[in-house]
């Protein structure tokens, strides 16, 4: 197996994930449906910060699978990157306050999982980033 192929191809499914997983309560709750934006909020910086830079990471990686800009450049800046969204991510997923977390209405009970799927999307990103720069470096 490829691993310097397959590492980015990893971090690429994470990276996607979580931009996707970050995004999903915004799209899927109604906006009058409990304090959403309290809930993007919690933490020291908030969530939607860690969206934007899975959003930059798929660039990052894809540049650098594709040889388009230095690799040992690229799996670099990915893997501090994915450390710096796990690091958010696990501050934002602890730091939550149970009352923001479970004032939505019950057909939108999936929400206190949420902040654990974001956690496994980011730990996944930081898997395969860290695999990416220890083949290339």
């Amino acid at each position: 197996m490829d691993i310097e192929r397959t590492a980015p191809t990893v971090g690429l499914v994470g990276s996607v994930l979580l931009a996707a997983a970050v995004a999903v309560p915004a799209v899927a709750v109604e906006s009058g449906a409990g304090p959403m934006a309290a809930y993007y909020a919690s933490g020291p910086v908030g969530i939607a910060i860690v969206g934007l830079l899975a959003l930059v990471e798929v660039i990052v990686l894809l540049s650098g699978r594709q040889e388009r800009t230095d690799p040992a450049t690229a799996a670099g800046l990915a893997f501090v990157l994915a450390l710096t969204m796990l690091g958010i991510s696990a501050a934002w997923a602890f730091a939550i306050d149970p009352t923001v977390l479970f004032s939505f209405p019950e057909q939108y009970s999936w929400i206190s999982y949420h902040r654990w799927s974001v956690l496994g999307a980011a730990s996944l990103l930081f898997v395969g980033t860290a695999g990416y720069a220890r083949s290339v470096l």
